[in-house]
């Protein structure tokens, strides 16, 4: 019984480890390329400061003496080490300075020199110091600054740490002969690159985090907007023919008065009523009714200037705003379009399928946009509503004009 709880525990582990590499994969190919970018931002302030060090370290280095051959030896090393380092160094802050256009390949081949050239300096000066002191300060920082600084993803990070360390142990002991402080070293690399797994983990976890959650937000907003535009629409578009309802078409009137009063040009409203639309519904039935409405929509959006306004302004009735136009020029318009919808036949079904070709007459009543009127568009509906009725008394299929805005 102990046994097979063993292997069932053991068998929970392993699927949680593998659920965890996956988990770790698919962040990488997700955001690996933009994590690279940013690991390689850092990289010009590292590079000055590093080259800074090394320039510093150089003169003080050479003007030292020393009476014994190691101490020499060393003094020589940490020299050339450094000199080595200066010219690195240098060559990576040309590589990194900011503005340079390198593309996401170049950054990530650069990032990955510079970070193996930190944690090699940190190797190659901690065996150096061997030759003075027993301390692996050098390959504790190199350890910290590269966990910290590089953002690398932790299945990475396992395999560069313990092939670092695999190096540092082959290292240490060309310069380290003492068994007890080689051993101390050992283990005390070994918890430096163990410090590194852990920092370099905790970094691309804490950037992962905040790339998933700026995603998060970012298809909230994009939500959000949508959602805005979707209530925009339902706000200031008719539902049934998709043109603007009579609140959208107010706060058009009230931009082209403002327009008007600038710039003196004259603005006319069209009110248009199909004749006799309730035999249509009688015939063919409601939802033959709202397809001629929204065919009808079409064709009116087609026959004026796209700078013109096309509203329905509630059931069979539709307005339309005709800017920089005058009462002559609004009266040949209305005209056209009451000719060519006569002329015009629409294309309904009945309840039962059936096609039917529907001819369609309408009546248009026209007045002029008063700029000084305080609330203009109700000002001209008013007017124009005058002019459709006479045209309905008229005889229907007819255009009139207000007289008073003649």
């Amino acid at each position: 019984m102990g046994r097979i709880e063993f292997s069932y525990t053991a068998q929970m582990m392993l699927n949680g480890i593998k659920s965890r590499i996956s988990q770790i994969q698919r962040d990488h190919h997700a955001f690996g390329d933009e994590l690279a970018g940013k690991s390689f931002n850092r990289m010009f302030i590292l590079s000055v400061i590093a080259t800074l060090v090394s320039a510093a370290h150089i003169p003080v280095f050479s003007a030292l003496s020393f009476e014994t051959d190691i101490e020499q030896q060393w003094r020589l090393g940490i020299v050339v080490y450094h000199s080595f380092m200066f010219l690195m160094c240098a060559a990576f802050c040309v590589l990194t300075r900011p503005g340079r256009q390198l593309s996401i390949t170049a950054r990530r081949r650069i990032t990955r020199v510079l970070h193996g050239t930190v944690l090699l300096a940190g190797v190659v000066v901690t065996s150096i110091d061997q030759l003075v002191t027993p301390a692996v300060t050098p390959f504790l920082v190199a350890c910290t600054v590269a966990g910290a600084l590089f953002i690398v993803n932790p299945l990475t990070a396992v395999l560069i740490y313990s092939l670092l360390f695999c190096l540092f142990a082959l290292v240490l002991p060309l310069t380290q002969t003492n068994e007890a402080i080689l051993i101390s070293n050992l283990l005390n690399g070994l918890t430096s690159c163990g410090i590194a797994i852990g920092l370099s983990w905790v970094l691309w976890k804490q950037n992962i985090q905040a790339a998933q959650q700026r995603d998060v937000i970012y298809q909230q907003k994009e939500a959000l907007e949508l959602s805005n535009r979707q209530l925009e629409q339902l706000a200031t578009r008719d539902d049934l023919t998709g043109l603007a309802n009579r609140r959208m078409l107010q706060m058009v009137a009230t931009e082209e008065q403002s327009l008007m009063n600038r710039q003196k040009i004259p603005a006319c409203l069209l009110l248009l009523d199909l004749d006799l639309f309730k035999n249509i519904n009688d015939e063919l039935g409601h939802p033959a009714g709202d397809e001629l409405l929204r065919q009808l929509a079409e064709l009116l959006t087609q026959t004026v200037r796209a700078s013109d306004r096309v509203a329905r302004w509630g059931g069979e009735e539709f307005a339309i705003l005709l800017r920089n136009t005058d009462a002559d020029q609004g009266m040949q318009v209305a005209e056209n379009i009451r000719a060519f919808i006569e002329q015009h036949r629409f294309e309904l079904a009945n309840q039962k399928g059936v096609a039917h070709e529907v001819a369609l007459t309408v009546s248009i009543g026209v007045a002029r946009l008063d700029a000084t009127a305080e609330d203009m568009l109700d000002h001209a509906y008013r007017e124009a509503d005058l002019a459709l009725y006479a045209a309905k008394a008229g005889g229907r299929n007819r255009v009139v004009l207000r007289a008073s805005a003649a």
